[in-house]
């Protein structure tokens, strides 16, 4: 496989700032030895480089939203499983002699009741949760427009 000057020149950022591996460092250096003119077109690159900074990191930002968007999705999901849960559990019910019976409801209502209450509140709780992560998320999305 030939290494284009468009390969070489999406590698240099990362190899001035040392982190490539050895072999891309290898693959750079004999590519930059073979072309000349490519090899001090990269050193004034190098040189703006080091005049404006160091190469950013890929985008901070962008790595905490995403952490915290998946965080929110894990809590989502274990918020769901547990409405699940408390839902089914109030709703447990028996046939007997042709009709239905509500086991919490005829046994202890007043804990069944706070089941149903429960499983409420965790439905509520999951949807917001996934609002939050889809927020976060989509301004993850609206920042990455702002990384040079």
């Amino acid at each position: 496989m030939k290494v284009t000057r468009d390969v070489i020149l999406d590698l240099l950022p990362l190899y001035f700032a040392g982190q490539v591996s050895a072999d891309t460092k290898k693959l750079v250096d004999e590519f930059l030895q073979t072309d000349p003119d490519f090899a001090r077109m990269s050193q004034r690159f190098d040189a703006v480089l080091k005049e404006h900074g160091s190469v950013p990191e890929p985008a901070a930002s962008e790595r905490h939203a995403f952490e915290r968007t998946r965080m929110l999705l894990r809590y989502r999901n274990q918020t769901i499983g547990l409405a699940i849960a408390f839902s089914l559990m109030s709703c447990a019910f028996v046939f007997r002699d042709g009709h239905v019976e509500w086991i919490l409801l005829r046994d202890k209502p007043p804990v069944g009741i706070a089941w149903a209450l429960t499983g409420i509140v965790c439905w509520v709780a999951a949807y917001v949760i996934g609002r939050r992560a889809t927020r976060a998320s989509a301004t993850a999305g609206d920042h990455q427009d702002d990384v040079p």
